[in-house]
């Protein structure tokens, strides 16, 4: 016995020999003491464990200490706050000073107590060290050794509490079982973020790409229905594009950093959504956790063929430890932004008179006419105001979730549904969408680790038949027309009747339905390795019943005047799509020392099948009978179908190495091999690497770490790859054209091929390279900056071959295009007492050109042409107007008669003179068209303000872009054109009394004043107020003794204010035309209109 004491006194002795041979060095200014217990670890070889409430309660602490014993530092920093320590191993438990002596009541409740053993991890299942756990109210103590593991006496009911310096706290009700595993989340700080990589998570200060990352709180409680619109000014380098708000229609365009190619390929990013490719807008908001865009390719090669246009990854919210229950839902209603505002019959006329007489002709409208058409106007003005008429949909919407998230201590669930209804602005138009989801996961022991999810989403879309119609004379219908002739539909414009459409002319149904199961199983057979399988089918069936029916237009006297649509007919079209994924994935990773060590290594294979159905009838003898056996069965009748398949098969893998968390490096690859292309050339690899240092953590910089909390300088270079190329699944090969031909009074069949087949074609490859700077000032202020260098390269292009074939040109991997840019991000958040305050700047810049197409050009208004960026607008240069008839004669021949007023343009296809300067050559033809703008947004910026006070709490979110060229031409801007309706800024013509007027003569004839030129392209830029945001959240202390845990109660508004300089009555972002293979549309604007949207919600919490 005497021996075992002497013994146990020399080890006591050792340990607190160890600690005063320990020295610290410290120069800090009113430091808080988190930031004294982080030095402590950096610079010894011990850990401090201290409760978040006890750090919480400490007063900043100024010291100095050059090579202090670190028993003397410690009571330095502690003994002030009425603190103390103990050590036990490499742990230094900080805890209140105390004197009080366990009470009658606590002996008895040790009679009763037992021993419970707990394993302590994190997100990533890894054991967590150093954890104070403590009996709630008690002075039991344990500690999670380098295991994660614990033991502690305690009875049954009993509150366990669970505190780490670096980890969110937790508690824990102890129950019937003795073991028990306990999940903990790390501090949400600025720089210990968790972010969602590729096959993983990482802490944002360990990352070396260039990730943006949105949570689930910049996303909720915002009436958006379709994810992809939500992301707009949310992300720098991530450009969206919306040109409608239609429901259920309201998808946008994204492209990160820049378009990387024309011709028909993709430009859209990847999107994961828990692992497996999916739509982004199948995905409630409401269901989303978090959103990381993966930019560069240092973040995005593991994904390889399919990263050129960068990675979404979507993860969507699981089950917590604790039973809860969640409803949400807002109402609201939905009114156009933009709408054209048109002036009234009477001014018509006038306009129309005035425009034939400049054409040499007379006035089309006697005063008989106009004094008829003001006699019935005067009697029923209604009857001539088709803007109102057309807008009689209610526009109401709402949306309801209801989640709930349960634990067994096995097994977690998260159920939920979601349900949205929107009602559009014209009658007959809707959209509903139901969205069940399940996410599971089942940790039967520690080692095992099985998630199940499992989602169904079901939407169906109501359009007019003919709705492009309906929006196209919205702002052209001619005033003077009335809407019906005694109670029958007028002769409208040409018998396009689109108030007539909207209540009898058929309907456009899309039915949507996916299915989608991922089971995910991960077995840890040691600390450091883990491996995973995963098996993801999805199921998605797309629908679409088109039901046009004929419907009859009169005339005054009551006369059939005709119908636009001969005829009533059906298409009934049906697409299946079946996609499946199969992963398998192993990570290992490894810490000696200062050095930390991880890789993955997976493989994966994914296969599409795609089935699509057509059949065709029309001469309907019952046109509400909308079924295919009702229409004619003669030759009219049509049907057709197709099967297309692919195949990727890869490999991938990561290696992350740092040294002392200070020197960061990375390397990714993927090896793709698809059925897309031939065999030759069916496999590639895909490469990247990229590094970091956090200066931050250098020794020389200790002395302003207090207010410089992180400095991080990297860089990366890598290969993306692009396999949607084309319009085809199989861009290698030529379909063959079948059909028949007749010869000797015989019909004979025919299998053609019209255009050369290119068994060459291969992947497009973009690579990329970058730098980039993270920092973290005073801990709340957070700063972003990234430049990048990408060339995108193998796009697909026609080239000129040898005419003996017979055969058209096929498509060569030619084409070059270049994208550079920068992007800044910035975030300030602070607090004091009650109030929280916010601030977030976004701003970033793309340069698009294309680098290289062979002397080639293609495109007349919107055009790819060699030295410009992608999309470019094709014109003639504006000179202003001709002001006298000596201008004109002393002028270059233009297009058509010309006549005082008519636009000018420049004469600049000469030769050139010696400084390069062209010589006019006396004539204007399509010689003189120059790339005259760009439509790809520069400057895109959003920002962001968040207020707080006590429950209060108050958003506005600004987006905008600062540079982008728009273009509308016809009857949409230019004046008595297509005898469509006036609108009131259309007024500004030309006239000898108005020489400096914006708008040429009136003409109803001249050819000279609709070319495409730059006096009718203006600037799309815009700032627009895209949300704004009102709430409080009622005290707890009303419904303290209920089931209750909150209400939030809010107003929000939506695209509320937009200040641009396009033209009034359209949106700055109509041209971005999702249903386009370039993703822009120039010239129309027969669309349906972005929409404001008021919404007034609640959440209630269970």
């Amino acid at each position: 016995m005497k021996m075992i004491l002497t013994s146990l006194i020399v080890c006591v002795l050792q340990v607190h020999g160890e600690i005063l041979a320990q020295t610290i060095t410290v120069n800090q200014r009113n430091a808080n003491i988190e930031q004294l217990f982080r030095e402590i670890k950096r610079q010894t070889d011990y850990n401090v464990i201290c409760s978040a409430d006890i750090m919480e309660t400490t007063r900043p602490i100024t010291i100095v200490a050059d090579n202090k014993k670190l028993s003397d530092f410690l009571e330095d920093i502690l003994y002030p706050q009425q603190l103390t320590y103990t050590i036990r191993d490499k742990n230094i438990i900080v805890a209140r000073s105390s004197t009080r002596s366990p009470s009658a009541n606590q002996k008895a409740d040790a009679v009763r107590q037992r021993q419970y053993t707990g394993l302590i991890v994190n997100e990533d299942n890894e054991p967590i060290a150093g954890v104070n756990v403590t009996v709630k109210d008690k002075n039991e103590v344990a500690l999670s050794d380098e295991n994660g593991r614990f033991q502690i006496s305690a009875t049954r009911g009993t509150i366990l509490e669970f505190s780490h310096i670096s980890y969110q706290k937790r508690q824990y009700t102890l129950r019937e079982e003795s073991q028990f595993t306990i999940g903990m989340s790390q501090k949400q700080s600025a720089v210990e973020e968790v972010v969602v990589v590729a096959y993983g998570t990482q802490r944002r200060n360990n990352l070396t790409g260039a990730i943006s990352t949105v949570g689930s709180e910049q996303l909720e409680r915002r009436p958006t229905v379709s994810a992809s619109t939500a992301l707009q000014g949310l992300a720098p380098g991530v450009t969206v594009t919306a040109q409608t708000g239609a429901p259920g229609g309201d998808g946008a365009n994204i492209n990160i950093r820049g378009i990387n190619s024309f011709g028909g390929s993709d430009n859209a990013p990847l999107v994961i959504i828990d692992g497996v490719a999916g739509s982004m807008d199948n995905v409630d908001v409401n269901h989303i956790e978090s959103i990381s865009v993966l930019k560069d390719a240092a973040s995005a090669a593991i994904y390889g063929s399919r990263a050129a246009n960068g990675v979404i990854l979507i993860t969507t919210k699981r089950a917590k430890e604790r039973l809860a229950i969640d409803y949400r839902n807002y109402a609201g209603w939905q009114e156009p932004t933009n709408v054209p505002t048109v002036t009234d019959g009477l001014t018509y006329m006038e306009v129309f008179n005035q425009a034939n007489i400049n054409d040499g002709g007379a006035a089309i409208y006697s005063e008989e006419d106009i004094e008829q058409f003001n006699a019935a106007y005067a009697k029923d003005p209604s009857n001539y105001d088709w803007q109102k008429a057309i807008l009689q949909g209610s526009g109401f919407t709402h949306n309801h979730y209801v989640s709930l998230m349960a634990n067994t201590g096995i097994v977690k669930v998260s159920p939920s549904i979601s349900y949205v209804k929107q009602d559009g602005i014209i009658k007959n138009t809707d959209f509903e969408r139901y969205t069940l989801r399940n996410n599971m996961d089942i940790t039967p022991n520690e080692n095992w680790n099985i998630r199940l999810d499992l989602s169904m989403t079901n939407k169906d879309r109501l359009q007019i038949a003919e709705e492009n119609v309906v929006w196209n004379y919205l702002g052209r219908m001619p005033t003077n027309i009335p809407i019906q002739h005694n109670g029958l539909w007028s002769e409208a414009w040409v018998n396009r009747h689109p108030i007539a459409f909207i209540e009898e002319g058929g309907n456009r149904k899309l039915h949507n339905l996916e299915l989608l199961g991922n089971l995910n199983l991960t077995y840890k057979p040691t600390d450091w390795l883990s491996l995973s399988g995963m098996v993801a089918p999805r199921y998605l069936t797309r629908n679409t019943h088109t039901f046009t029916r004929s419907v009859m237009t009169y005339n005054e006297d009551g006369s059939e005047a005709g119908a636009a649509n001969t005829f009533t007919d059906l298409t009934e079209t049906g697409y299946r799509y079946l996609y499946g994924t199969y992963q398998f994935t192993a990570n290992a990773q490894k810490k000696w020392g200062d050095h930390h060590l991880k890789l993955l290594l997976g493989a994966s294979r994914e296969t599409y099948d795609e089935k699509y159905l057509m059949g065709y009838r029309r001469n309907f003898t019952y046109d509400t009978y909308e079924v295919l056996r009702a229409g004619a069965d003669d030759e009219t009748k049509n049907n057709d179908g197709s099967q297309e398949q692919w195949l990727l098969v890869s490999t991938f893998g990561r290696l992350n190495y740092d040294f002392r968390d200070r020197y960061l490096l990375e390397a990714n690859f993927r090896y793709d091999g698809t059925s897309r292309f031939m065999a030759d050339n069916r496999w590639a690899v895909f490469p990247s690497f990229s590094a970091g240092w956090r200066i931050s953590e250098e020794n020389f910089m200790q002395p302003v770490k207090s207010y410089i909390n992180e400095l991080k300088l990297r860089g990366s270079w890598g290969k993306l790859g692009n396999q949607n190329i084309g319009s085809s699944y199989y861009p290698f090969i030529e379909t063959l054209n079948l059909g028949s031909t007749a010869m000797g009074g015989n019909i004979h069949q025919m299998v053609t091929l019209s255009t050369m087949a290119n068994p060459n074609l291969r992947w497009e490859t973009t690579t990329m390279s970058g730098v980039g700077l993270d920092a973290l000032f005073f801990n709340k202020l957070n700063l972003t900056f990234d430049w990048y260098d990408k060339m995108t390269e193998g796009i697909l292009l026609k080239l000129n071959t040898s005419q003996l074939t017979g055969l058209g040109a096929p498509f060569q991997n030619a084409a070059k295009v270049s994208n550079k840019g920068w992007e800044v991000s910035a975030r300030y958040n602070d607090s004091w007492r009650d109030f929280t305050f916010g601030i977030g700047l976004n701003l970033s810049d793309v340069h698009n050109k294309i680098v290289d197409m062979r002397g080639q050009t293609s495109g007349t208004l919107l055009r790819q042409q060699e030295g410009y960026a992608i999309n470019s607008i094709f014109g003639y240069q504006a000179d202003g107007l001709y002001q006298s008839q000596e201008e004109i004669d002393n002028g270059p021949t233009q297009i058509g008669e010309l006549k005082v007023g008519d636009i000018r343009y420049r004469d600049i296809a000469g030769a050139f003179d010696d400084a390069g300067n062209p010589i006019p050559d006396g004539r204007i033809t399509d010689d003189d068209k120059i790339i005259i703008g760009s439509t790809i947004p520069r400057y895109t910026y959003g920002a962001n303000l968040d207020f707080g006070w006590k429950g209060l709490r108050f958003s506005a979110f600004l987006q905008g872009v600062g540079k982008a060229d728009g273009y509308l031409n016809s009857h949409y801007v230019i004046p008595a054109v297509n005898s469509s309706a006036v609108k009131e800024w259309q007024l500004d013509y030309w006239t000898e009394e108005n020489r400096d007027a914006s708008l040429p003569r009136l003409s109803i004839t001249s050819s000279n004043n609709t070319q495409n030129s730059t006096f009718w392209m203006r600037s799309s830029a815009y700032l627009r107020l895209k949300n704004i945001h009102l709430g409080y959240e009622l005290p707890k202390q009303f419904f303290a003794n209920s089931k209750l845990a909150g209400i939030y109660l809010y107003a929000n508004g939506q695209n509320l204010f937009t200040s641009t300089n396009f033209y009034e009555g359209y949106d700055p972002e109509i041209n971005y035309d999702a249903g386009q293979a370039a993703g822009v549309s120039l010239g129309g604007g027969a669309y349906y209109p972005q929409v404001k949207v008021y919404t007034f919600g609640v959440d209630i919490k269970f």
